[in-house]
């Protein structure tokens, strides 16, 4: 899983060790940390993956550097593990935002088909994620007019059409759209609608 990385927090050496351990024979890279503090102060959180993390601990507690994560706007996803962990709880955490919540000592085979899973779909958010802040740039650089323009352009409207509900000719109209389409690397109404549906921009440039 090329530049993922998974995060093992728990304050227990002989589980964080075994967990790493089992993870890096699966061909993983993983961080071990024996703090949430420790984690928050040397984590690079740029690296997609996802973060084991033990629901007691001393200092910050497991549900308290979930929460901690979400004010960063951090969106590393989290497997919670837990010698102690009830139902209340678990079902907390996952309401929460977190991806599951695993008994100590995990069935191996789940927590590692449980890992896989998560970052691979969270290296496919940060993808997705990545294109699109590329495509709302590219949308910046277009002029507010030019912007109308596009999502009329996106239904399919004519250059005369286009003319008439913006009050310009339709020589003006053909001449947004070509200044439009170089902007965006366009060539048809097709791949406007597309680049729309891509960024997440709805009419009005609402996001």
């Amino acid at each position: 899983m090329l530049n993922s990385l998974v995060r093992v927090v728990d304050d227990e050496a002989d589980v964080r060790d075994s967990v790493c351990l089992f993870l890096q024979m699966a061909d993983m890279e993983v961080a071990a940390y024996a703090s949430a503090a420790e984690f928050l102060a040397k984590d690079d959180f740029e690296r997609p993956g996802c973060v084991i993390l033990d629901v007691r601990m001393p200092g910050m507690t497991g549900i308290e550097l979930q929460r901690e994560l979400d004010v960063r706007g951090i969106d590393l996803p989290i497997i919670f593990l837990s010698a102690h962990g009830d139902i209340e709880m678990a079902v907390k955490a996952v309401q929460n935002g977190a991806v599951d919540f695993l008994v100590k000592p995990p069935e191996p085979g789940k927590l590692l088909e449980i890992v896989r899973k998560t970052v691979l779909e969270h290296q496919r958010k940060r993808k997705e994620d990545g294109e699109r802040a590329q495509l709302l740039a590219q949308y910046e650089t277009l002029t507010p007019t030019e912007r109308q323009i596009l999502f009329l352009i996106a239904k399919g409207f004519t250059n005369a059409t286009i003319g008439e509900v913006q009050e310009i000719s339709e020589k003006t109209a053909k001449g947004h759209r070509a200044r439009i389409y170089g902007k965006l690397d366009l060539e048809n109404a097709v791949e406007a609608s597309e680049f729309l549906r891509q960024a997440g921009l709805t009419e009005g440039g609402d996001r």
